[in-house]
């Protein structure tokens, strides 16, 4: 038997398919200026104002880990919140405009903050060419590519390789998660003694951040850079 949150999903995928011109959250119609999210639903999603804070949490839980710059997450990550229903539709819906979407949101906060907004290179965290081929894009880049429309950055997508398909960490312990990563990630060889990577700022992006075992993975590889920084930005992270 179909719940009434599944079937609600079906009726705002219809509606969506039919009128593309409503909120995916909702499902009412955008009005005005409106753009993937009425307005209601706009109010609702839940900043983290990291970017202000050195001292968040998710930058002290990194820096025991991997000598990062700084880290920060745009947005609280609440089950059955907006954020959720967008990375949803972002990742298994082909909405690729919400990846667009959210990194301007993202590059409109970290205007001028500090280490973000002093980033040489914007660097996605990457998917297997498998899911690639399925999804058909990879949401981080996406994301990416949002903020460079309002941080006027590089986008640097090949500088890492996902090198095998880990196993779904929804419903793995840490510990499990942090097994699960290790050794996934690396830096593509082809890129290594470039020049033109060498002594510069990396900003790592992903779309959630849970243990950070992803990001911290990606940022070790970073960091054989010569003379490589990195900092990492989230879309969303579990209050």
């Amino acid at each position: 038997m179909q719940t009434m949150e599944h079937k609600a999903s079906l009726w705002r995928d219809c509606l969506h398919f039919f009128y593309p011109d409503c909120c995916l959250c909702c499902g009412q119609r955008l009005i005005g200026t409106e753009k993937i999210l009425c307005a209601d639903c706009l109010g609702r999603l839940t900043y983290t104002g990291y970017e202000n804070h050195e001292r968040n949490p998710l930058n002290m839980r990194m820096k025991t880990k991997i000598p990062i710059r700084g880290a920060s997450a745009l947005l609280h990550f609440n089950k059955e919140g907006v954020i959720q229903k967008l990375l949803h539709v972002l990742k298994y819906q082909k909405q690729s405009e919400v990846g667009l979407f959210l990194g301007r949101l993202a590059g409109l906060r970290l205007i001028g903050q500090t280490p973000f907004c002093e980033a040489d290179f914007l660097v996605p965290v990457p998917i297997h060419p498998k899911k690639l081929r399925k999804r058909g894009y990879n949401q981080s880049m996406l994301i990416a590519q949002g903020m460079n429309e309002i941080l006027r950055k590089e986008i640097s997508g090949d500088l890492l390789i996902k090198q095998e398909r880990t196993q779904s960490q929804t419903k793995k312990s840490r510990e499990a998660r942090w097994a699960n990563i290790q050794g996934s990630f690396c830096l593509n060889p082809e890129f290594l003694h470039e020049q033109r990577f060498h002594q510069q700022h990396f900003l790592l992006i992903d779309d959630v951040v849970t243990t950070g075992a992803t990001s911290a993975s990606c940022c070790q590889e970073l960091l054989k850079i010569p003379g490589s920084q990195v900092s990492f930005f989230a879309i969303a992270h579990p209050e």
